[in-house]
């Protein structure tokens, strides 16, 4: 835990300015600005509303995990740490910590002045409560609580928690808003309806769900532990955070430029390359960890058979899709690893498998397809048929559609399934599909152990896959304190996991968060999450 340094890295930058872009090869995201500054006299009031994708199904944070509910965890709950602009921990409602030599127990010394929505005291106790609670829930975002085998309150504010072996990903859970401290006086009184009724100590607290429409936060008067280094250390100046449900990313982008949204994420070009056109909006190139992938059903024929999926891997065109589906902005993937984790490795790309038709058709021959008169493989009388599954999300249909015509190429038809985010994630988890165009962001480099531990068959390991070689390295990775120990496991587990072909990495997005003028004094934390403890209107 040596690399746990002190340094707090928000990116709030006191001028407009245009993100660096290499000369020679202008892009869409050469004109995305930085977030503006305050004013130094704080303007009290108003609303900022931001748009999502998906509604969440609970804003409890130990239920299973979605897109809305990450984004609105964090308003509601403090964590013990948050992650720097490095991704390293530093203190939050935890003022210091101390890990055991033999790394089994980590204690935690809290801050004594914090208190929950609903005035009760978070201490111990509730650190206690809510990470018991946690472990049980047995969800796919506690992945780093595996080894921990208790936790227990020394005193008031004082929490030991114990290990059967080393966790390196701890801390990275630690800091994710599915950590964060609830009110168990709350949990008791709510019952299984606590996620309709959330109760944390964050700079926000819930005030209603308007379902189907909106979540809205109002401001919390009594907070006043801001990190250090935010330099409002007091309650948001602004009223309300107004959380709208908007599916169709061309109805945000529309909402947006009609002032109906404030903030909205935008990975579309066209979407892109329409807003630097508008005065009133200002945008800031995100980074969250992220990587698109094309992930094969295992437990489907012939998906079943390696070479099936060597085959249709070496079918997909990554230099055509970000041309053609991205505009160019993006960058190809070779390793199941996000280029920005660590445990990624540029000799990883000898590993790939890359474009090459030639190569598929024959690995199909080998596997005893044929072509017809039409050109559509065949198996003992049955067509290559598969099913394509993705979420609505710009630009998935586009991407989709190229990964169609190219497995047409090879004579495989394949019939696309987009759905809205909840009802595509809950089809890929009861693995309705064969095909699924998927995308991951996570601040660890455990996402591998997450998407593909044969240990999570059946939950967010969508796949079947398993490979009790590959096991064992995500394993001895889980413990490994010593950093690039640990990225040589995660190195190692990637070389087989690229020749069993589970997945095939497509691309890194950029992603852009696009923000009304009108709104000043935003910041960007860790995993894009923007921070409203300083926003505030000029109108």
């Amino acid at each position: 835990m040596a690399n746990l340094r002190f340094l707090f890295l928000l990116v709030v930058i006191t001028a407009i300015t245009g993100c660096a872009q290499t000369p020679q090869t202008p892009t869409p995201t050469e004109a995305i600005l930085a977030p503006t500054a305050a004013a130094v006299e704080p303007a009290y009031g108003g609303n900022v509303t931001r748009a999502i994708t998906a509604e969440p199904s609970s804003l409890d944070p130990h239920a299973a995990p979605g897109s809305g509910q990450n984004i609105i965890l964090p308003y509601m709950y403090d964590t013990l740490v948050y992650r720097d602009m490095d991704n390293n921990s530093q203190p939050y409602l935890a003022k210091s910590w101390e890990i055991a030599p033999d790394g089994l127990t980590i204690s935690f010394t809290l801050r004594d002045d914090v208190t929950f929505h609903d005035g009760t005291p978070l201490n111990a106790d509730a650190v206690v409560f809510t990470f018991n609670r946690f472990k049980e829930a047995k969800s796919s975002a506690g992945s780093g609580l595996a080894t921990m085998t208790g936790v227990e309150a020394l005193d008031a504010y004082t929490v030991r928690f114990s290990f059967s072996a080393p966790s390196a990903t701890f801390f990275s859970t630690l800091a994710t808003p599915y950590a964060g401290i609830i009110s168990p006086t709350a949990a008791a009184a709510a019952g299984e309806a606590f996620g309709q009724q959330p109760v944390g100590s964050g700079p926000f607290k819930f005030k209603e769900w308007q379902q189907g429409t909106a979540v809205v936060l109002e401001r919390n008067p009594d907070y006043h532990w801001s990190p250090g280094e935010i330099s409002n250390p007091g309650a948001p100046y602004i009223d309300n955070v107004i959380f709208k449900i908007i599916p169709d990313a061309s109805t945000q982008l529309a909402a947006l430029q009609a002032d109906e949204v404030d903030l909205i994420f935008v990975n579309a070009p066209s979407h892109i390359a329409r807003l630097k056109e508008e005065s009133s909006i200002q945008m800031v190139e995100a980074h969250l960890n992220s990587l698109i992938y094309l992930g094969f059903n295992l437990a489907h024929a012939p998906l079943d058979d390696v070479t099936v999926r060597q085959a249709l891997a070496h079918a997909v065109n990554k230099d055509e899709i970000i041309q053609a589906a991205l505009g160019g902005v993006g960058e190809a993937a070779f390793a199941p690893m996000a280029s920005s984790l660590p445990g990624f490795d540029p000799s990883l790309k000898a590993f790939e498998l890359g474009f090459n038709p030639a190569q598929a058709s024959e690995m199909l021959a080998e596997a005893g397809f044929v072509a017809g008169d039409d050109g559509t493989l065949s198996k003992d009388g049955r067509p290559l048929n598969l099913k394509l599954l993705t979420y609505a999300r710009a630009p998935n249909e586009d991407v989709a559609i190229l990964i169609q015509s190219q497995l047409k190429a090879i004579g495989v038809n394949v019939e696309i399934q987009q759905f809205d985010t909840p009802t595509a994630a809950k089809a890929a988890t009861a693995g309705e599909f064969d095909l699924l165009l998927w995308r991951y962001d996570r601040n660890d480099s455990d996402v591998l152990n997450v998407n593909l531990h044969s240990s999570l068959i059946g939950s967010s390991n969508r796949f079947s896959y398993s490979n009790p070689q590959v096991d064992q390295l995500l394993d001895r990775a889980a413990s490994e304190m010593d950093d690039a120990a640990r990225a040589q496991y995660y190195i190692e587990a990637q070389k087989l996991i690229l020749a069993d072909a589970p997945w095939q990495p497509l691309y890194s997005p950029v992603d852009v968060l696009a923000v009304s003028k009108r709104v000043q004094g935003f910041q960007l934390a860790s995993m894009a999450r923007v921070l409203l403890n300083e926003a505030q209107l000029t109108e």
